[in-house]
């Protein structure tokens, strides 16, 4: 007992003083100039939203007893998070038996990313391409129901359907997709361990606890320095192809163009590219720099094949600006000065480069075809509260 009476807790002055620090630490690798009162505030929110997700993925989950947890989201906005996707998160025993359930429902696709390292803290190896799973290789019922053993080898006498359980993974990562997020049914999953195992020893819990610190500086660092990479090594004003985010956590199926924008408030970028000829699904967003995503339930900072108009020839034209250039296929920056553009193609036919042109935003429609027709307050109003209503539509939990 203390003086004051209360109980003594060295696990919780431990892990307070992991977090007294990240504020700092963040704030210096940010290395924004002069920040502001809001720049320095925006962060804190930022790292406290690592704490919580490292809460929530990092020290309640436990492979013995697993359970899906929300990991981002507007509220934990980390990794350049796609708008179209719901994320949540588990953790696994390489040798454990686990059955995974549930129904399938509507959404273009569900998959599970079998991956090596304790997402999100980023601790051991990276470089190890994650497995896919889809939901769509499982056999439903009639209803859409499916259940499908996790395991290292196949159970004796089981002839349902089955996935192998590398010996290398320890987190499994789910992605959901919709293109139409209030018309869509997303899935509805379940995982349980089947066979028994220790229960987590309190030294495990006690370094899940100290680390939440760790944790959440190393991930918000993580994606201020992979913002400062693409900058550096893709370019500004530019989309590149890149593999690099396919061996940090990426999906493997699917094709990534990356690249720093920088433009004054009353500049444009023009994005023209063709679609690739069959492709189950492709998307474009504009990140911050630190690569969280603007805020996509209140600002059009992504579009997918039911939010865009494609132009006569078949092409994508998107403009990133932060004016309003009166045109559907905006990509609003918001206020930040610079910050990362990212198209993805999934499970592409083929993989038309994009081009990128700097302009004014008065001199955008020199830049897009003759009768790309105009878009109204009115209209953009409307697609905005869209965005609001289906972003809470989707399943995040």
């Amino acid at each position: 007992m203390t003086e004051a009476g209360a109980l003594e807790m060295p696990e919780w002055d431990r892990m307070l003083e992991s977090l007294s620090p990240v504020g700092d630490q963040l704030l210096e690798r940010w290395g924004r100039t002069a920040p502001s009162a809001d720049d320095r505030r925006d962060l804190l929110r930022l790292a406290l939203s690592a704490v919580a997700n490292g809460y929530l993925s990092h020290v309640a989950l436990d492979p013995r007893r697993p359970t899906w947890t929300p990991c981002w989201n507007i509220s934990m906005n980390m990794g350049g998070p796609c708008p179209d996707y719901t994320y949540r998160t588990t953790d696994v025993d390489p040798a454990g038996t686990y059955r995974i359930s549930g129904m399938r429902g509507t959404t273009g696709f569900v998959e599970i990313s079998q991956q090596s390292y304790e997402l999100l803290g980023h601790e051991g190896d990276t470089s190890v391409t994650p497995v896919q799973n889809s939901l769509d290789d499982l056999t439903l019922d009639a209803d859409g129901r499916f259940s499908v053993i996790l395991s290292p080898a196949r159970p004796d006498g089981y002839e349902g359907d089955w996935w192998e359980l590398r010996p290398t993974t320890v987190r499994l990562l789910l992605r959901q997709c919709a293109v139409d997020w209030i018309g869509e049914v997303d899935a509805r999953l379940a995982i349980e361990r089947l066979d028994d195992a220790p229960p987590t020893t309190a030294a495990e819990l006690d370094r899940r606890i100290a680390n939440l610190g760790r944790w959440a500086e190393g991930m918000v660092r993580f994606d201020i320095d992979l913002a400062r990479w693409y900058r550096e090594n893709h370019g500004v004003n530019v989309l590149t192809r890149s593999k690099k985010i396919e061996s940090i956590g990426g999906m493997p199926n699917q094709i990534y163009y990356d690249g720093a924008y920088e433009i004054g408030d009353d500049e444009a970028l023009v994005v023209e590219t063709a679609l690739p000829r069959d492709c189950l699904y492709w998307s474009i967003l504009v990140a911050d720099d630190r690569f969280s995503t603007i805020d996509w339930a209140n600002h059009q900072s992504s579009l997918n094949e039911a939010q865009a108009r494609l132009d006569s020839d078949g092409k994508l034209r998107a403009v990133i600006s932060k004016q309003d250039p009166g045109v559907q296929n905006w990509l609003d920056k918001a206020d930040e000065p610079w910050g990362i553009i990212q198209l993805r193609w999934k499970l592409p036919s083929d993989a038309p480069d994009p081009v990128v042109t700097r302009c004014k935003v008065a001199d955008v429609r020199d830049h897009l075809p003759a009768d790309t027709p105009a878009y109204s307050a009115e209209e953009r109003e409307e697609a905005l509260s869209r965005r609001r209503v289906g972003y809470q539509m989707r399943l995040h939990w």
